[in-house]
Order: C-alpha cells, then structure tokens, then sequence
C-alpha cells in the first residue's frame, strides 16, 4: 500500500510503475515417503526475494508452538504472503525451510530444504514448480501477471441486524483475480474469467467457526494479491452450513485502480457484507 494514497498524474519519483509480477496460487505437499504419513504437523518458513529490495517476502510463516496440521484431504500450507506484489522482472529467489513436529522437541526433523532461482520464460500460463526430496515433495503454483497493479484486501465485514455470526458452522473468503482478455458469447461482450484453479483462498475455516473480529471482521490469512490493470478482481464468500456444505454464498465485482480504495457492498443471507481494497501502483525500486 506503499502508493495507495499518490495523486494521480503527480510524480512518484519514477519508484512505482505497472509492472509484470508473479502471482502465487497455493503451495501444496503433494507426496510423502521415509516413514512420513498424513496427518503431519509442519512449521517453517517459505519466502520469496525479488529484485525490489532482496528482503524476504514471507509467503508461510510458522514456529513450532503453532505448527500446521496437514492432512490427506487438504495438503495446502495456510499463507499469509505475499506482503507486497513479488517485482518479475528477471528472476526471483525462492527459499523453502520446512520442519515436521515431533511430540517431543528431539523428535523434530527436518522435512525439506531448498533454494532456488526462478527465472522468466515459463509463458504467462499457471507452472506448477516442484520441490522434491527423499521426504516428500512441494508443488508451489504460481503464474506471471503483465502489466498489474497489487491489491490489498484492507476488509471483509459481515454484519447482521441482530447481531448473530452467519459463519458460525466456517466459511470460505477468496478471490479470482480476472484476464483483461475478452471474449464474445452469443453477440455479447463477457471478460474471460479464469479458470477455477485460479482461485486465491483468503481464509477457509473448515469444521469450525470463522473467527470473528471487531464489528464482524474477518481476519484474513493472506490480504495481497496481483491484478492485470486492464482485467478486474472478484472477492466471494461462501458460508457453510452444520453439514458442511456451502449454506450461502455472495460475490462483487472490482474495477483495477492505479491508487485509492474501493468498496463494494453485497447480501449473504440475512447478512450484508462490505469488501474493502486498497489499490496501488507496484514498487520496482527500494528507496527508503
């Protein structure tokens, strides 16, 4: 959010730009041998280098004390990152230090290590980008994005008139950042909406209640996100019902903005629920 709040059409000192960033889907283990089987506790960290400032990008982030549970049917780490749109210019850094935890300090061990350069040159399709060991092995998808502008999402409120919690039984809040490429269907102009598998997970509170914040806030695991400048970006939010399923389920729709924060209002159920981003321009230099 470094330039959410620049004038448009002043200078910004040449910092920020409409850039080509990686966006990053999801990271999944998707193998396990030696001995290891689901369910496991892992903790670690997955961080990204770009060539912005070559700090790490946090993109999962856990010590021991709060390790994640992994299991057969949802192998997905929980991240909380990236903190800004990851700069594609040339290449990134990728940096993997994963641990499973024991029952007892000493029966810790390590699950994988690795380091890696990504280059360009991959197409602008979704490359599932594989990490693998004698352990296990790592799928970290992830796709270049030209020309965007990084979105935060800043909030995700659901308010009921008499106070009660529609995702008591949990909830899904994710989003479908949109191609700008159109197509025509039955003489009428439509934006090609991604494939499913685009889709960005937010939060997913599965067999429990979605925790709620201060005046129905929902605490997001990851809130950035990359969005083509001339495409658009779809939030949506689905509300499970006691038997698991999706009992609810509302959608909006965003415009990509160079600056500034938008907001759109939407119905789930009896709830109202108002979707906030801030949008900027993508940082391509450090200067502080």
């Amino acid at each position: 959010m470094q330039f959410t709040h620049y004038t448009p059409g002043l200078p910004h000192g040449g910092f920020c730009s409409i850039l080509e960033t990686l966006q990053i889907f999801s990271i999944k283990l998707t193998r396990l041998d030696g001995g290891l089987e689901f369910p496991l506790s892992v903790y670690g960290v997955v961080a990204i280098r770009d060539m912005v400032d070559r700090n790490r990008n946090i993109l999962f982030s856990r010590d021991i004390r709060e390790a994640q549970e992994l299991k057969q049917s949802d192998p997905f780490l929980h991240l909380i990152g990236p903190s800004r749109a990851i700069l594609f210019e040339d290449h990134i850094g990728i940096e993997i230090q994963l641990r499973v935890a024991g029952t007892v300090g000493s029966q810790d061990r390590a699950l994988i290590s690795d380091a890696c350069r990504y280059r360009r040159g991959y197409g602008l399709g979704v490359t599932s980008l594989r990490f693998k060991n004698i352990l296990c092995t790592l799928e970290l998808r992830s796709q270049p994005v030209k020309k965007t502008v990084q979105a935060t999402i800043l909030g995700v409120q659901v308010a009921t008139d008499d106070g009660s919690w529609p995702l008591k039984y949990g909830g899904l809040v994710a989003c479908s950042p949109l191609s700008g490429k159109i197509v025509a269907i039955d003489s009428a102009i439509t934006r090609n909406i991604d494939p499913p598998s685009s889709q960005i997970v937010l939060i997913d509170s599965k067999g429990k209640a979605m925790p709620k914040g201060d005046s129905g806030h929902v605490h997001l695991w990851r809130q950035v996100v990359s969005v083509e400048f001339e495409g658009g970006l779809d939030l949506v939010i689905q509300a499970y019902s006691k038997f698991g399923d999706v009992g609810a389920e509302t959608s909006a729709h965003f415009t990509p903005q160079v600056c500034n924060i938008s907001q759109q209002k939407c119905t789930l159920g009896d709830a109202q629920v108002t979707f906030t981003v801030a949008w900027s321009l993508v940082p391509e230099d450090c200067f502080l």
